[in-house]
């Protein structure tokens, strides 16, 4: 009975697995992302070859419905109902994010790449009717330097990121800007609290928590950055701040681990590996010594009384 059930437990499981794996949930916010331009015939014959190098492969060419049935999920027609149902943000995202065997393409290829994707997906639906978003206009005047700082407001409690522009040599804070924060970790950054616009005074306050650890001494580095970097810029300030709860455990990288570099890799991985590669050479050199030693005979005369007959 036992066995019963937890067979049953586990199909369940599995059924909601699989239900899990075939809805692909995306942010409100990144469903209603638009472009600012209208898409071009340009931008189709741009997104045809990025998407013949990077898409075909599992895609298929739009409209003949030859993608690979093999994937599960199944990466789907790009000019299918299911495929167009989606919003341009949507698709944005999907392909920028990626999921499961559809890879991630937002290291791979840039925003404008991705966009001229769409628009050649697009162009194989006749009822499609693009939709663009108004181009976000700053208050910030054309041609000003902007710059962030990073401090600890002792008061508070707080981290604060001061952002100012410089214009004609006259330097000004600069309010109304989204920015992030985040927190080098061992594996990747940690974000702190959530994104904060800039008041009047330029200033982005962060709550923090006085628990997370850094180094020996309390070290953290701190990283700002801006959440709309398509319209300021790709500007980020770093700095290091006594503000972290001091930590005197060994780093995870100290001792030897997987994760770490060669020199500090398991010794039975250093010792299997370099093994294995002595075991490959020995056998190389055998067998070039083996046909040295057959050349080498076949050099040798053969008397008369050795010939076959």
């Amino acid at each position: 009975m036992r066995r019963y059930y937890t067979t049953l437990i586990l199909s369940v499981c599995a059924v909601f697995g699989l239900s899990a794996q075939s809805t692909w949930s995306v942010p409100q916010d990144q469903k209603e992302k638009l472009n600012t331009i209208e898409f071009t015939e340009s931008m189709e014959k741009s997104g045809a070859d990025v998407f013949a190098g990077k898409c075909k492969v599992c895609h298929g060419v739009p409209g003949q419905n030859n993608f690979n049935a093999l994937l599960n999920p199944s990466p789907g027609d790009p000019a299918g109902d299911k495929f167009q149902k989606n919003t341009d943000g949507e698709l944005f995202y999907k392909i920028s994010e990626g999921r499961v065997t559809m890879p991630s393409f937002k290291t791979a290829l840039s925003k404008d790449d991705i966009w001229n994707i769409i628009a050649y997906v697009r162009s194989f639906n006749p009822t499609y009717v693009q939709e663009t978003s108004e181009k976000i206009e700053t208050n910030i005047p054309e041609g000003t330097q902007l710059a962030m700082d990073i401090s600890y407001n002792t008061d508070k409690d707080v981290v604060e990121v001061l952002l100012t522009g410089t214009l004609n040599d006259i330097t000004n804070p600069v309010g109304g800007v989204n920015i992030k924060l985040m927190a080098q970790r061992y594996f990747g950054n940690l974000q702190i609290d959530e994104a904060k616009s800039t008041n009047k005074r330029g200033i982005a306050t962060f709550s923090w928590n006085k628990e997370l650890p850094g180094d020996s001494l309390g070290n953290i580095e701190l990283m700002a950055s801006f959440v709309d970097s398509d319209i300021y810029g790709p500007l980020s300030s770093e700095k290091k701040l006594v503000i972290g709860k001091p930590n005197n455990n060994p780093p995870l990288n100290k001792g030897r681990a997987m994760w770490n570099t060669v020199k500090k890799a398991p010794l039975w991985i250093i010792i299997g590996y370099t093994g294995a590669v002595l075991i490959v050479w020995i056998f190389i050199f055998y067998v070039l010594f083996s046909l040295k030693n057959i050349f080498a005979l076949g050099k040798e005369s053969i008397s008369e009384d050795e010939k076959l007959i």
